[in-house]
Order: C-alpha cells, then sequence, then structure tokens
C-alpha cells in the first residue's frame, strides 16, 4: 500500500501512514504524536501529547481488542469528524482480519 504522506493529502496537519501489509493505519497530529492507529489489536485514537501536556487524558476512544468492520467505520468516521482526515474504506486489507475466511 502506498504511503499517504502530507505531501499527497488535504489535510496538510495530519499524516497518515499504512503498514504495507495493509494490517495497520496510523495517525500522527500536527506535533508529530500518534493520534490514531486502527490494526489488528483494535482502535486507539488519542489527544495529542500537546494536548496532553495541557491537561487532556490520552485515550479519546480505544478497542483494545480484536477489530471487527464496525470498529474500521467508526475510527474512519472519527478521523474525519475530529481531524478531518478522510482515509477509504479500501486502505486496510480485509484479509487480513478475523471478519473473513481468510483472516
Amino acid at each position: 500500500m502506498k504511503d499517504m504522506n502530507t505531501q499527497d493529502t488535504d489535510f496538510p496537519d495530519y499524516e497518515v501512514i499504512i503498514s504495507g501489509q495493509a494490517d495497520t493505519v496510523w495517525i500522527n497530529g500536527p506535533d508529530g504524536s500518534c493520534v490514531g492507529r486502527f490494526g489488528l489489536m483494535g482502535v486507539d485514537l488519542h489527544t495529542t501529547v500537546s494536548e496532553q501536556m495541557d491537561g487532556a487524558s490520552q485515550c479519546r476512544l480505544c478497542t483494545h481488542g480484536k477489530p471487527t468492520p464496525e470498529d474500521w467505520t467508526l475510527f474512519r468516521e472519527k478521523a474525519s469528524e475530529w481531524w478531518n482526515v478522510e482515509i477509504p474504506a479500501d486502505t486496510v486489507d480485509p484479509r487480513c482480519f478475523s471478519w473473513t475466511a481468510a483472516g
């Protein structure tokens, strides 16, 4: 999969990185900290380190379990809602996850 970096996206304050196996997506915030991760162990959506240093809690929404198709939808919806980061539905390979027979 292609690395969606800040040079080819419409959200220059955020960086979206996709693993080569298309089984993990990371979103890095304006301060460089990881604010989002979707992968084999679930969903992590966090505040930035800068926000945490100002008193915000770390987790905004975390599942800590094997992801479902609904978790993938939720991850994408929250990335759009909170950071205006649009991640296409076909970014991850569903064969990597337990919701498919090949996973």
